[in-house]
């Protein structure tokens, strides 16, 4: 196997040209956005390790595929905090946030 001839190349860039791949937080993100990353980050674990698909997650979460995906490529302007925390609580009903000072 090759490497793709510049025709290939071409088609597989403007297949590319309009995705939306998954966004960071950096050091510049408020409290909230890294927060909001940080719950994100749980669901992309618990997808991958789960091997949930996204539409058994939308439907663990009572959303649709699209507000899935949003969340696993953290879109986080896409979701509140209170949102974010009210999914994370059906998927790890335990799971308990510590605020550090």
């Amino acid at each position: 196997m090759g490497f793709p001839s510049e025709k290939e190349l071409k088609k597989i860039r403007k297949e590319l040209a309009h995705v939306e791949g998954s966004r960071i937080v950096g050091a510049e993100g408020t409290p909230i956005e890294k927060l909001k990353f940080s719950i994100c980050q749980k669901f992309v674990k618990y997808h991958i390790e789960t091997g949930i698909t996204q539409k058994e997650l939308s439907i663990l979460l009572g959303i649709d595929e699209a507000l899935v995906s949003k969340l696993l490529r953290n879109r986080i302007e896409s979701f509140s905090l209170d949102r974010l925390l009210r999914f994370l609580a059906v998927i790890y009903p335990h799971y308990k946030i510590e605020l550090i000072a």
